[in-house]
């Protein structure tokens, strides 16, 4: 579907199921960051494998939802006005390129959902334990059903808080049952990590009613963490971490640091709060402002 973002027209895929009988309207999208390559292939592979006549409901999914970073194989931003797609929701229909793309996705995508599911995982420079992200609204019924689909999709932690201008924020605002979930990174796609974004996502997708609940259940019960704390650089250099993904730090802890390329510290990173870290940047190169890492707590 061609879509005109100002300065350039971009075609942006949607499968589209018509379930056989009356259901949930779901939306999921995936590719928000163009290299997330496994929820982009997870997202592809159940789409693609439903059969109309098992479901009640529909599903309108987006795989590739931001197609100029996927095809300039682009960390965080779009390539076209040098934006994060995920800051700007619900965009503007005469913005940026990128508060354009928002606009279209949420017109399209997210406000006509009952439930809406956006998959992700860590960037082209992340390492990222598995979790799943949702928002609390207020509204008990609301909370309920994102509750369930986070509980279904099984993965190692549960993180309860929202991110301004994020798609879920933006849907639970709309008071949407919404939920993130995060699976793998570093710009690969082993066969592992697609299974479990795909086997998580369709037994969401039968706690939504979309389709009959699969025979496996959750493999795990999620650990429920009340929000996490983002740690960025206050220099340009080299990161070296001192720290692992999923390893629980105490508050004051020193998780690693910035050096410039002679070896020099700029900046001595420690702990803010205890937690599990959740995502840790893996590449050498660093730039003032980036995410380092992000502690669940």
């Amino acid at each position: 579907m061609g879509i005109d973002l100002g300065p350039a027209t971009v075609q942006v895929p949607v499968i589209l199921v018509n379930g056989a009988r009356p259901g949930p309207r779901v939306g999921v999208t995936s590719g928000i960051h163009g290299a997330e390559y496994v929820a982009i292939a997870a997202l592809r592979r159940v789409a693609m494998s439903l059969d109309p006549a098992e479901l009640a409901g529909s599903l309108v999914a987006v795989p590739i939802a931001n197609p100029a970073a996927f095809a300039a194989r682009s960390i965080y931003l779009n390539p076209l006005d040098g934006k994060n797609l995920n800051r700007v929701f619900p965009g503007s229909p005469d913005g940026s390129a990128s508060e354009r793309l928002a606009n279209w996705l949420y017109t399209r995508v997210i406000a006509p959902s009952q439930r809406y599911i956006d998959m992700h995982c860590g960037d082209m420079n992340e390492a990222l334990t598995s979790f799943t992200g949702l928002e609390e609204t207020g509204d008990p019924a609301v909370d309920a059903v994102a509750l369930a689909m986070a509980e279904a999709y099984g993965l190692d932690y549960m993180v309860f808080g929202g991110l301004k201008g994020s798609t879920t924020t933006s849907a639970a605002e709309l008071g949407i049952p919404a939920l993130l979930g995060e699976v793998g990174g570093q710009g690969l796609w082993p066969e592992a990590d697609v299974a479990r974004h795909a086997g998580g996502l369709r037994r969401a997708l039968a706690a939504t009613g979309l389709l009959a609940a699969p025979a496996d259940a959750p493999p795990m019960a999620s650990r429920r963490l009340s929000g996490d704390v983002w740690l960025r650089s206050s220099a340009t250099g080299c990161f070296h971490p001192a720290v692992t993904v999923g390893e629980h730090v105490e508050t004051g802890q020193y998780v690693g640091e910035v050096q410039d390329v002679f070896g020099q510290v700029l900046q001595r990173v420690e702990a803010p709060v205890g937690g599990e870290v959740l995502f840790l940047v893996t590449s050498l190169a660093m730039n003032a402002g980036d995410p380092l890492l992000t502690i669940g707590a």
